[in-house]
């Protein structure tokens, strides 16, 4: 099974730092990439495409910037899976409650704002979610993982937006942590 595993995409961000006309440009060059995305997706003929959070820049980003998005990812007609990350975490009534609920998401769109299992090819692939409901979360956003039920002989992938304290220097802070050996301890594939 190909998938095309993709994240931090940040649609949106404002690049006030530069002047003039370089942040509408940069902001139109971010929205480039998702249109190059479905091509490679189309390209490798791809399964599914993952999006592993940070969608957008903020959770208040406008209407108008989700259709656009929505245009660039046209390309790909296989399902696209968008897990929420801290720029833009599924609270309730947010922004991809307003999303899923505007008429703008098409069907090959799924945001995954719970964590539950999603079964994709025929139940062949099983994607496990681990969606940010606010920027920083206490615990493991992952920890749900060990007691999901899931098919046998599945390939099992995990999707998550985070970080793995062991792999960041002592002094770093590691909000919504992930173990080192969470696939492992699950046994997933990827």
């Amino acid at each position: 099974i190909k998938l095309l595993h993709t994240a931090d995409w940040q649609l949106g961000k404002p690049f006030s730092r530069f002047e003039g006309d370089v942040g509408a440009v940069l902001r139109e060059a971010r929205l480039t990439a998702v249109e190059r995305i479905a091509e490679l997706a189309n390209e490798a003929d791809v399964k599914a495409v993952l999006v592993a959070g940070d969608i957008l820049e903020s959770e208040h980003a406008e209407p108008a910037l989700l259709r656009r998005m929505v245009h660039r990812m046209a390309g790909f007609t296989g399902p696209w899976l968008l897990l929420p990350g801290n720029h833009d975490p599924a609270r309730p009534g947010g922004i991809w409650d307003r999303f899923q609920n505007s008429g703008d998401c098409p069907d090959t769109i799924q945001v995954l704002t719970r964590p539950e299992p999603v079964s994709l090819d025929g139940g062949r692939l099983v994607v496990l979610p681990a969606p940010l409901v606010q920027k920083h979360v206490s615990g493991d956003p992952t920890a749900w993982f060990e007691s999901a039920e899931l098919p046998a002989g599945a390939v099992k992938v995990g999707l998550a937006h985070g970080s793995v304290a062991e792999l960041l220097a002592e002094q770093a802070a590691s909000p919504n942590s992930i173990p080192l050996n969470r696939a492992e301890r699950v046994g997933l594939d990827y």
